[in-house]
């Protein structure tokens, strides 16, 4: 079985159309024309020859009688001078038959023709209808017109033979275009290891040859892709393990500064070092668990209160600030008491959001942190005064491991922070909104997470 083309599949529809019509007109004529031979249906013609072939009786006959009148036709009797006399169509009727007669001189009207006789005292008018007639009482009053029967019987079985044969065709272009969904449906899926069933019809081949490319150079992009993230995931768990020991260290270290003798100012700064330590050991564990995945990470979801969690962050900041001789302007207004949140998850956002801050704002700049709640909705914006976000970063800082060109050899910006802060935001049934900032001329980061419905589903 060769492989058709939808021209000739339509073509193959137009001929079996056709030939189904003229199948159908050929068995209803043949069988109308059958009904003629065998009497079961009078036409015109054999109507009006009866009426000839009875004409000189009927003029002859000293009395009509009904059985004298030929088949299928009614009669009234007139006198000469137009008085009705009786016959098998009514008095209420005659006056009619009269008029369009003898009055007018047709011999037809409405749905009859008439036949004059005109006897030696009286006149006889035969109607009978100007159509075929079955020859059956019960079907001719049923159907009154053999040939009406007919015509609407030929239109209606060629009505039917025409979705049938719509349903036949259209089920088979159904079956080989089904091949194609189905294709479409795997790699939408992103199920690419199968092997495409041709359909034998050329346009959906073809249609299936170019999906079959676009699976192949899609599943060696994605094998590609599966493969980077893996060994990217592996790098970063490498090196999350790898700062373990230099953090145990400067731990170790820390603790031993607090056994010696220490002035005020170097004890605050052992503090900072201790506590970020702590905290680094915190991101290294995050880092691992990045490695694996943020979707599989269970939220630790309780009261948060607003006040400790603030107090706890900016204690982080100050001393960051400080060390990078940045001024933090810390305008915290109206927010609520108590919030449905993970803390760590919170505090870690927050920070990330705001070490990338730090980072990129000049010495004697300025970090601006702020909160805002607006219909059930927190926001927590940071703005610094440093050169602001790129076009490319504006679209693309939240993604994992992006990282502009002109900071590729230099501290990443924009590695992993904002990605784990757009994760966390997202956990959080909320979201980042990346922006520079008119008034400050650098960088913004608005945080919006939902006090209505804090967890996403």
């Amino acid at each position: 079985m060769g492989i058709k083309k939808l021209r000739s599949v339509f073509m193959r529809y137009a001929l079996c159309l056709a030939l189904t019509v003229l199948i159908v007109i050929t068995l209803n004529v043949g069988s109308y024309l059958f009904c003629v031979s065998i009497g079961a249906i009078y036409p015109l013609t054999s109507i009006s020859a009866a009426i000839e072939r009875e004409k000189d009786t009927l003029q002859t006959a000293r009395q009509i009688e009904e059985s004298d009148i030929p088949h299928l036709c009614e009669y009234v009797l007139f006198t000469k001078d137009g008085r009705y006399k009786g016959g098998s169509i009514g008095w209420e009727y005659s006056a009619t038959v009269w008029n369009t007669c003898m009055e007018n001189g047709r011999t037809s009207g409405g749905a009859y023709l008439y036949s004059v006789i005109e006897r030696e005292e009286e006149i006889l008018i035969l109607r009978y209808r100007m159509t075929a007639q079955f020859g059956n009482a019960t079907l001719r009053s049923m159907f009154p017109s053999a040939d009406w029967l007919l015509i609407v019987t030929i239109l209606l079985e060629i009505m039917l033979s025409l979705v049938v044969i719509s349903f036949i065709f259209g089920k088979y272009l159904g079956k080989k275009i089904d091949k194609l969904l189905t294709v479409v449906h795997k790699i939408e899926q992103q199920d690419l290891d199968f092997e495409i069933q041709k359909s034998r019809l050329f346009e959906v081949d073809q249609a299936l040859d170019a999906l079959d490319h676009m699976r192949l150079a899609l599943r060696q992009s994605l094998t590609r892709q599966w493969r980077d993230d893996k060994m990217r995931q592996d790098q970063l768990s490498a090196l999350a393990h790898d700062l373990k020991t230099p953090l145990t260290i400067i731990r170790g270290n820390t603790e031993l500064l607090f056994d010696t003798s220490l002035s005020t100012e170097q004890r605050e700064c052992a503090e900072y070092i201790e506590n970020s330590s702590l905290q680094m050991q915190e991101y290294v564990q995050a880092l691992i668990e990045a490695a694996k995945s943020w979707d599989s990470y269970k939220l630790c979801m309780k009261r948060v209160s607003m006040d400790s969690l603030l107090l706890e962050l900016k204690n982080q900041i100050d001393g960051l600030c400080a060390v990078n001789n940045i001024s933090l302007h810390w305008d915290c207004g109206h927010y609520p008491v108590c919030i449905t949140a993970d803390h760590d998850l919170l505090i870690r956002m927050l920070i990330n959001v705001l070490s990338n801050a730090v980072e990129h704002t000049p010495q004697g700049g300025e970090v601006i942190f702020e909160i805002e709640e607006h219909s059930n909705e927190l926001f927590f914006l940071i703005t610094d005064t440093g050169k602001g976000f790129s076009d490319e970063a504006l679209k693309h800082a939240t993604e994992q491991f992006f990282m502009e060109d002109d900071s590729r050899t230099s501290k990443s910006h924009y590695g992993i922070g904002l990605y784990v802060a757009a994760s966390i935001a997202k956990k959080h049934n909320g979201k980042i909104i990346l922006e520079n900032s008119a008034v400050a001329g650098g960088a913004k980061v608005t945080i919006q997470i939902s006090l209505k419905n804090p967890v996403s589903i």
